[in-house]
């Protein structure tokens, strides 16, 4: 009873509610509907003057988008843009602009008429936000991120992938394949990976799967012999016998039977021995020795690098004969062929000793369709979300857009 009572009273106190919405574009910005700061707590609540701040910009943000005809005038959908502003730390303020192409029977109206988004309901999306610093998923090329790329081990930093394509500048921010990346200081969001930081975490790494794999085969070897001893092998000649009395009745024919079994057991348990045993011949086809031969390498690249060379930019590449767990060797950049260079997104983006209320970083996210792959020309399924994404952000005014923001 609660939302059709709620709908019948929206109806009596805001009559615009009522009118159908059809394919327009709403007159204003839509401030925060749904109380995004409330839901999800913030370092404090912004301050009348930051808040001032965050709906100027949104407004001016706005004012970017219009001139883009296929926003102006959607052939389509109800379009909107969509702000809210809060405080990821005590010094970072992040204000995210939200384009919207909905369904017209998804939205409604609020009381001055701005067009507000149907929770749950038919939308496509294109996320603007300040101050939010990329995770290595949204940048990092699909191709590379299952091998390449290395995050934290053991309580130490990481952050390292293959350099992703860029697929050119527009609004004079980087555009990769989830995101474009705007900076300030017009600087590259990427750096290049120290190659001494990159293989401590990959020493790390390797260490563990060491001597997880090594106490694992350990285990295991220590059950199977536990199958030969000779208990094992007269409790199962006996369950075997029970089992296969009344199939083979002639006795004489019962002991081939069981021997030829015992036989099996025994070949199979020498096979399982060589494999599990912790002597195996050092070769990257043992499973045993893949990761100790990838430890090794590691162990020598940071030997030999000394402290002058911890700080080189590394690159990577793939060591063949080796599984996708232990293939990948680090290198200083330059120093083999076929190796790509390594990045981190640079750590000093968002920098929380400058003021408040400072746009350090704005970012445009695909949310995983990778509409920066075909920002140039190509054409779209219908109804996607880089179908509309791509001609708002080819057509809106990035001078605008810059300025929306203080830049």
């Amino acid at each position: 009873m609660y939302a059709p009572l709620c709908a019948a009273l929206l109806l009596l106190v805001n009559p615009a509610a009522s009118e159908a919405v059809t394919n327009v574009m709403s007159p204003s910005v839509t401030w925060d509907p749904y109380n995004e700061a409330r839901e999800i707590p913030a370092a404090r609540r912004l301050k009348p003057a930051e808040l001032t701040l965050a709906r100027q910009r949104a407004a001016a943000m706005f004012e970017a988008m219009k001139v883009a005809p296929s926003f102006n005038a959607p052939a389509d959908r109800a379009t909107m843009l969509v702000s809210s502003a809060r405080l990821e730390a005590p010094t970072i303020l992040n204000q995210k602009f939200i384009a919207y192409w909905s369904v017209p029977r998804d939205v409604r109206r609020g009381k001055d008429g701005t067009l507000v988004p149907a929770l749950g309901g038919s939308h496509q999306l294109l996320y603007f936000e300040t101050n939010l610093t990329p995770a290595d998923d949204q940048l990092e090329d699909r191709a590379t991120r299952g091998n390449f790329g290395r995050a934290a081990v053991n309580g130490r930093s990481g952050g390292y992938f293959a350099a992703p394509r860029m697929f050119g500048r527009l609004g004079e921010g980087e555009v990769f394949a989830d995101m474009i990346v705007l900076t300030r200081d017009g600087r590259s969001a990427l750096e290049p990976a120290p190659i001494g930081a990159l293989l401590d975490l990959e020493i790390a790494r390797l260490s563990d799967a060491a001597k997880a794999i090594e106490q694992g085969f350990a285990n295991r070897l220590r059950e199977l012999e536990e199958t030969m001893t000779p208990t094992a092998v007269s409790e199962r000649r006996a369950k075997r016998e029970r089992a296969w009395r009344s199939e083979t009745r002639d006795a004489t024919a019962l002991a081939k039977r069981l021997d030829d079994a015992a036989k099996t057991d025994e070949t199979d348990y020498q096979r399982q021995r060589q494999y599990f045993a912790t002597d195996a011949p050092r070769d990257a086809s043992n499973t045993v020795w893949r990761p100790r031969l990838a430890l090794e390498a590691a162990q020598a690249k940071r030997a030999s690098l000394g402290e002058a060379g911890y700080g080189s930019p590394a690159c990577g590449r793939v060591e063949p004969g080796f599984d996708s767990q232990t293939e990948v060797r680090y290198d200083v950049a330059g120093a083999a062929s076929n190796c790509v260079p390594m990045v981190r997104v640079r750590q000093d983006l968002v920098d929380p000793t400058r003021p408040v209320d400072e746009v350090q970083l704005l970012t445009v996210w695909f949310r995983g369709d990778a509409c920066g792959e075909n920002l140039e020309g190509k054409t779209f399924a219908t109804g996607s979300r880089c179908a509309y994404a791509v001609p708002l952000l080819r057509e809106m005014s990035w001078d605008r857009a810059r300025r929306a923001i203080g830049w």
